[in-house]
């Protein structure tokens, strides 16, 4: 059983929300360490502050002074010298309206603790308790302060939680971006091999079916008449073969080798090239130089005149010249036209309008397309625009920087 490929917006989807899952375990991870080590190193620096005072208050009260309760300042504000009855005998500003901060005595052999003192209806206080001496009836400083709003409600988590939520979102989108990039030059390879596959299939049946005829009816088919078709049907297999193999090089990542091009130079050369049958008018404005590939810039201008020539009706138009910092090349023919909603159209692999098969039934419809990508690979446009009459494709290119003339001059192709 011959399973199907996943569509581009599947496995997009699949890997997409892989990756976010991902990013999700990640920040979520991220957030709680983030969240335990910001705790930490607020309650650190306090209880590290609150140790110091801590400390100089009970090295006065060894050496019998009373310390001086304006002296505290910075982050801990709450200071008091307890005595071993309870009895608060020195107290900083800030804790003379407090009653007694703690009633936890540290341990002889254990004389400084930390502490984190919380009553009913009351913020929660850091604090460290210092005992002055080991002695039965030793004095307790205790030093800290109220803790911090950031750590003493759930305010930080909201803070992590909402920046992890942005990180997510913001994550998710650019995985979706990234993977869709990533995958969509598989796609159109597979979306290309299934169009190519089609179009390779006609003439392939029809070349098989002539030399079957050929072989059964021996007496009745003219051996050179069977030649002549299997090598237009050859042609036609070697022509989108070709075209093919343009545009995988195309759209394969490998850009070719750039030079400063003669944009007017290089039209004129095709234009002389493509003599014969019906007549081209080139415009040039000025010298017009672009940065490319020649031979792919060659290729498309030969695409653009072969399909204004096939379409126009008594001659074509082709101007070279520059408008805001661009080249600019037109060609126009005096044909039918294409209508507005298949100018678009025109430029997608193997399609071809019903006046484009009439007029020319062994076209590989891959021409436009090809001329397109070139465009693209140049950082450049290809479009159809309004014409009075006919079709009129114009190709942008960056304009190299050169002098321009500024003359206008008129050469006469037939």
């Amino acid at each position: 059983m011959v399973r199907q490929m996943p569509s581009l917006h599947s496995m997009q989807t699949y890997y997409t929300t892989t990756a976010t899952m991902l990013v999700l375990l990640l920040t979520v991870l991220g957030g709680v360490s983030l969240d335990l080590a910001i705790r930490y190193k607020v309650e650190d620096q306090v209880f590290f502050d609150a140790e110091q005072v801590a400390a100089q208050w009970s090295a006065q009260v060894r050496g019998g002074v009373l310390p001086n309760p304006d002296s505290v300042s910075g982050t801990v504000d709450l200071v008091q010298l307890v005595d071993a009855r309870g009895r608060v005998v020195e107290a900083s500003p800030g804790a003379t309206e407090r009653p007694r901060l703690s009633t936890f005595r540290p341990a002889p052999d254990n004389r400084l603790q930390r502490r984190v003192e919380c009553h009913p209806g009351e913020p929660c206080l850091l604090l460290m308790a210092n005992r002055v001496s080991p002695a039965p009836e030793s004095p307790v400083v205790y030093a800290g302060t109220v803790e911090r709003p950031l750590i003493a409600t759930h305010r930080l988590e909201y803070l992590i939680a909402g920046a992890a939520l942005l990180v997510i979102l913001l994550g998710g989108r650019l995985m979706w971006w990234i993977i869709g990039r990533a995958l969509r030059p598989a796609e159109q390879q597979r979306q290309l091999a299934s169009v190519a596959s089609h179009e390779l299939r006609t003439p392939i049946a029809g070349l098989r079916v002539q030399l079957e005829e050929a072989l059964l009816h021996p007496d009745h088919v003219d051996p050179r008449d069977t030649i002549r078709g299997a090598l237009s049907a050859t042609g036609r297999l070697e022509a989108i073969v070709q075209d093919l193999l343009t545009m995988a090089r195309l759209r394969g990542g490998q850009p070719a080798p750039h030079e400063p091009i003669d944009l007017v130079a290089l039209v004129t050369e095709e234009v002389d090239a493509h003599f014969g049958g019906t007549p081209v008018e080139l415009y040039a404005a000025g010298d017009v130089w672009a940065h490319g590939s020649r031979i792919q810039l060659i290729r498309l201008v030969g695409n653009l005149l072969s399909n204004a020539r096939r379409h126009a009706a008594t001659g074509v138009t082709v101007c070279v010249g520059s408008a805001d910092g661009q080249a600019v090349l037109s060609v126009t023919d005096d044909g039918n036209g294409i209508a507005p909603a298949d100018r678009e159209r025109v430029f997608e692999r193997f399609t071809r309008l019903d006046e484009g098969r009439r007029r020319d039934a062994g076209g590989t419809g891959l021409g436009l397309a090809i001329s397109r990508d070139i465009a693209n690979a140049h950082r450049g446009s290809l479009r159809i625009e309004d014409s009075p009459r006919g079709a009129r494709f114009v190709l942008r290119l960056p304009l190299l920087d050169r002098n321009a003339t500024g003359e206008r001059n008129l050469i006469q192709r037939a």
